[in-house]
C-alpha cells in the first residue's frame, strides 16, 4: 500500500493521497504517515468514508485518546469521539457547536496534553466553518528577540475555555466537569518530544496568565505572542469537504475555527473529533 503527499502550502499542511483509512494500515504505512505528521504538522486524507471505529482506530495507532471534559457531549456507545455539531434535538445542541472559537492547541489545559487530534467531516455548510491551522515552529523562530527573551523559561497557567467565566459558549461544562480540569501551568515555549524544536505554545483560548509577571507585564506579553502567532505567513486555512479527516500535531500547532455563522438556523456543520494523549510540555 503506497499513497503520495501533495503540500498544502509553505506553512504547514499536507493532501495525503491513496489512502483508505477504513481498512488496517501496514506497519510501514503508519511509519510513513507517522514520519508525515512530523514533516507537515497537518494531514489531511479526502474521500473518506469513515465509521467511528474506523476513526478511532486509525487514532490508536498513536497512542491512548483522551477524552474531553464536556463528557455529555461524545456519540453513544463512542465516548472516545467528541460530537462538534450546530445540530440540536428538543432543542438542545446534540454536541458542541462552537468549539475552538479561538486560537489553541486541543486540551492544553490538562497535564498530560494532546499530541495529535483528528476531525473526520460528515455535514459541511455550503460557506463558512473553516479550520485556520498555524505553524508553532515557524512563529517561534521569527519571534522578536525582545518578546523570545520575556518569556524564555517562563511558564504560563493554562485554563479550559469553558471554564474561564469571562470567555461566553453556548454549551458550557457543568460544575464536575469544570472540576476535573483545574487550571494547570506549562511552558509558554515547549519542545517537541520527538523533533526535539522550539515552538510556541501559549494559545489566546487556553492561556490567562504568565507566572512571575504583573497581571498588567503579562496582558502584554500575551496580546503580543497572540498577535503574532497568527500571522498570515504561518497560516494554512482548510475549507472543509464531506470526508475529510484532518489529523494534526498540537504540539507544534495550533488551530482555529470560523463560527461567524453559528446563529444562522440554516447553518449545519457537523463532526467527530479524536484526541490522541501526549506528554506534559517541557
Amino acid at each position: 500500500m503506497k499513497f503520495d503527499i501533495h503540500s498544502l502550502g509553505d506553512a504547514l499542511g499536507a493532501e495525503i493521497i491513496g489512502l483508505d483509512l477504513s481498512a488496517p494500515l501496514t506497519d510501514s504505512v503508519f511509519a510513513d504517515i507517522h514520519q508525515a505528521h512530523l514533516d507537515y504538522q497537518v494531514l489531511v486524507f479526502r474521500d473518506q468514508s469513515l465509521n467511528p471505529q474506523d476513526q478511532i482506530d486509525f487514532s490508536r495507532r498513536f497512542g491512548h485518546l483522551d477524552q474531553h471534559p464536556a463528557n455529555d457531549a461524545v456519540l453513544p456507545d463512542f465516548p472516545d469521539v467528541l460530537v462538534l455539531s450546530t445540530k440540536r434535538e428538543n432543542g438542545a445542541y446534540i454536541g458542541l457547536p462552537d468549539a475552538g472559537p479561538l486560537w489553541h492547541s486541543d486540551l492544553a489545559y490538562r497535564k498530560q496534553t494532546a499530541l495529535g487530534t483528528t476531525l473526520y467531516a460528515l455535514e459541511i455548510p455550503e460557506s463558512g466553518g473553516d479550520t485556520r491551522f498555524a505553524n508553532m515552529y515557524n512563529a517561534y523562530d521569527a519571534l522578536p528577540k525582545a518578546l523570545k527573551d520575556a518569556v524564555d523559561e517562563k511558564r504560563g497557567t493554562f485554563l479550559a475555555g469553558r471554564n474561564n467565566a469571562s470567555r461566553a459558549f453556548k454549551r458550557t461544562l457543568n460544575q464536575a466537569q469544570q472540576d476535573a480540569v483545574p487550571a494547570v501551568t506549562h511552558p509558554i515555549i515547549r519542545t517537541h518530544p520527538e523533533t526535539g524544536r522550539k515552538s510556541i505554545f501559549a494559545s489566546e483560548q487556553h492561556t490567562i496568565r504568565i507566572e512571575g509577571m504583573s497581571e498588567a507585564e503579562s496582558a502584554k506579553i500575551l496580546a503580543a505572542i497572540f498577535a503574532h502567532a497568527a500571522l498570515p505567513e504561518f497560516t494554512y486555512t482548510h475549507k472543509w469537504r464531506v470526508g475529510d479527516l484532518t489529523f494534526w500535531d498540537n504540539r507544534c500547532v495550533q488551530h482555529i475555527a470560523d463560527l461567524s455563522r453559528i446563529d444562522d438556523p440554516a447553518y449545519i456543520r457537523h463532526m467527530h473529533r479524536t484526541t490522541v494523549e501526549g506528554d506534559a510540555p517541557f
